[in-house]
């Protein structure tokens, strides 16, 4: 089957988007992490070591869980969408750049989706890694954090890796509990800048 004759609900894909940051480390990147904006901007924004100072002194905002949750809901029907594509195209479902050209071919403005483009790479890598975004997450109280990540695997059982930037001093803040909670929820890295 081409791209031609594929079922119009590809053309959903086209209108499906979602918040992303403007960061992530250079790790998360090479795995095609889904990423997964928690909070915008930073709330330190004086660290040295910062490429490009990426927030511009922006404020800081705590996303609601319902804005989150919402966010990885699109990023879902945005992987059932490019399934659905591979099944049409008779790839039973696997992910390949075959798909990705065919889609972009068909609906050229997909190239420009950050979203798309986003899902599509971690769909194509395996699906294992997520990051949540922007800086210092786990300044989010930690109920919040722990129900936001419960979500995310719950949607998205595949995924290994559930990684976020922190700051020391917020680590240092939080109760041990608090800390066994995020990991208990199946929080499982965080980057720490010191």
């Amino acid at each position: 089957m081409d791209m031609d004759t594929l079922n119009s609900g590809s053309g959903k894909l086209v209108g499906l988007s979602f918040e992303m940051g403007p960061i992530r480390p250079p790790s998360e990147g090479g795995s095609y992490s889904l990423l997964i904006r928690v909070t915008r901007n930073c709330p330190w924004n004086q660290c040295t070591f910062c490429y490009g100072r990426p927030y511009d002194h922006e404020k800081f905002q705590m996303r609601s869980v319902d804005e989150v949750k919402a966010d990885i809901d699109t990023a879902g029907l945005l992987c059932d969408e490019i399934k659905n594509v591979s099944w049409e195209l008779g790839y039973n479902g696997d992910i390949n750049t075959q798909v990705g050209t065919a889609l972009i071919r068909r609906m050229p403005q997909l190239g420009n989706s950050h979203s798309f483009i986003n899902v599509f790479n971690w769909l194509h890598s395996g699906a294992r890694t997520a990051f949540l975004q922007d800086a210092d997450t786990p300044i989010i109280p930690t109920p919040r954090l722990v129900e936001i990540i419960r979500y995310l695997r719950e949607k998205f059982p595949s995924l290994e890796r559930v990684t976020s930037y922190a700051r020391a001093k917020t680590i240092f803040k939080k109760k041990e509990e608090d800390l066994k909670d995020l990991s208990c929820a199946g929080l499982t890295r965080l980057h720490i800048g010191l």
